[in-house]
């Protein structure tokens, strides 16, 4: 028959596993592995899947959206700002052929913040 302290450390021991298991779930759910991830999430995605006969370009270029959301009130209220207009990041990066584009995402607490940056890929 086990005595109180033996009965005790196997209860802890159970414990102990079970709060394992769950830093694990948690830390999954948490991270921009499994969707978006409830601290952090970056995604890159083609902007176009048109990729026939598309060469892959010398120069890159990037624009920045960043999107800043209320979270508690649940009326949607946001603002949204662009560093630069596309024509014109593409000019100062010399591109005069655009071949393709990606849309990278990075979101912090289930976007609250959001950046989305267009990379514009071409000569």
């Amino acid at each position: 028959m086990a005595t109180d302290s033996q009965s005790y450390t196997h209860h802890e021991q159970g414990d102990w596993i079970l709060f394992r298991i769950l830093i694990a779930v948690l830390a999954l759910a948490m991270s921009g592995c499994a969707g978006q991830g409830a601290l952090y999430t970056r995604v890159i995605t083609p902007y176009s899947i048109d990729f026939r006969s598309t060469p892959i370009g010398g120069k890159t270029c990037r624009v920045n959206e960043h999107v800043l959301k209320e979270p508690f009130s649940g009326a949607g209220i946001s603002a949204s700002f662009t560093s630069r207009i596309v024509e014109e990041a593409a000019h100062t990066a010399g591109i005069t052929n655009l071949y393709y584009a990606d849309l990278e995402t990075l979101s912090f607490l289930k976007g609250v913040y959001q950046r989305k940056t267009l990379i514009l890929c071409g000569d």
